[in-house]
């Protein structure tokens, strides 16, 4: 045991991080383990992976990636546009459909907002939005994309907890719905209070 303590404090001494601090460790442990086989780590590593619905997860971000080459997520933003581009603040109330929208192709909050700060936020300053308002309407609507199905973190607490995966995406749906109109409605009064254009 004693080499694994050296190790480790060695290791975080020498300012490595942290994760690979432990890793080393846990590497030295299995050196000087002679019951032990080195086997045993790799097939605990191989059967974490073994699982049906955690397999969802990697075609989820290859269909993702697949709908960004192919230009489905072109046609989702001007869905978003057609929907409510009509409306006072409409650029603010497309970044909200369109998170909604965005919850089935990326399921990533940071994602959605990164996306959906290169494409709104240079069109919301020319036509001369608040900064604080467009960033802050990009930022509040990015929280809807994990809620709505099918997302990551639905799929991985369904794993763990060993929850009906299909019962919480029926379980996300309305929340994602009501959270999409509770934000939209209060772009509409911020809005209204600043005198904002459509």
């Amino acid at each position: 045991m004693m080499p694994v303590v050296i190790t480790f404090l060695a290791t975080l001494l020498m300012g490595m991080p942290v994760a690979f601090v432990m890793g080393i460790s846990g590497f030295v442990f299995f050196i000087g383990q002679e019951t032990l086989t080195f086997t045993i780590p790799v097939q605990l590593t191989v059967t974490q992976t073994q699982s049906f619905a955690m397999l969802a997860i990697p075609m989820f971000i290859f269909a993702g990636n697949l709908m960004n080459k192919t230009g489905i997520t072109n046609h989702l933003l001007r869905l978003a546009d057609v929907l409510t581009g009509h409306m006072r603040a409409g650029l603010a109330q497309t970044t909200c459909v369109l998170s909604a929208l965005m919850g089935g192709v990326s399921s990533s909050a940071i994602g959605d907002a990164s996306m959906e700060a290169r494409i709104f936020q240079p069109t919301m300053e020319a036509k001369k939005y608040p900064r604080g308002f467009g960033a802050g309407s990009v930022a509040f609507s990015s929280v809807i994309t994990p809620i709505i199905p099918p997302g990551t973190g639905l799929i991985l607490y369904g794993t763990i907890g060993e929850v009906s995966v299909g019962r919480l995406f029926a379980a996300g749906i309305i929340p994602g719905l009501v959270l999409m109109a509770a934000l939209m409605i209060a772009v509409a009064f911020t809005a209204r209070e600043l005198d904002m254009p459509k």
